[in-house]
């Protein structure tokens, strides 16, 4: 019996070591993306992929890189720049998110919105300009 609870003991104690090796720190605030102006005005939809670190106990993100659409990837790394986490880590840790931006037709009832999965997935809706027409 007591070499049963002990065993039950040994694996919770391994399964919670386990699971807090892979948790990951809480985006706690940030600025809400917006979609570019330029951008939204050229008709530019993509993902925009940037890496950061998140340096041992920080709360802010550091060695931001994206890449993308020009048009879109500068906005995107300055947000990812915005955030501030709570980051229990005693070592430095690199992470990855996508920001996928989208046009809505301008005909459509939609708005524009951003939806956050987590920090690791998110998605910016604009609606498109209407089209120009030349005379």
């Amino acid at each position: 019996m007591v070499s049963r609870l002990c065993i039950l003991l040994c694996i919770t104690a391994i399964c919670l070591s386990l699971s807090a090796q892979t948790d990951e720190p809480e985006l706690i605030s940030t600025n809400i993306p917006t979609y570019p102006v330029l951008a939204r005005q050229a008709h530019v939809e993509g993902v925009v992929k940037v890496t950061f670190s998140l340096p041992a106990n920080a709360e802010n993100p550091a060695n931001v890189e994206a890449s993308g659409h020009p048009l879109l990837k500068t906005a995107a790394g300055e947000n990812v720049k915005t955030w501030h986490f709570r980051n229990r880590f005693a070592s430095e840790r690199k992470y990855e998110t996508k920001l996928q931006y989208r046009l809505l037709d301008p005909h459509s009832p939609a708005r524009g919105s951003v939806s956050f999965e987590s920090f690791h997935q998110i998605e910016i809706l604009a609606v498109a300009p209407e089209p120009q027409t030349i005379e």
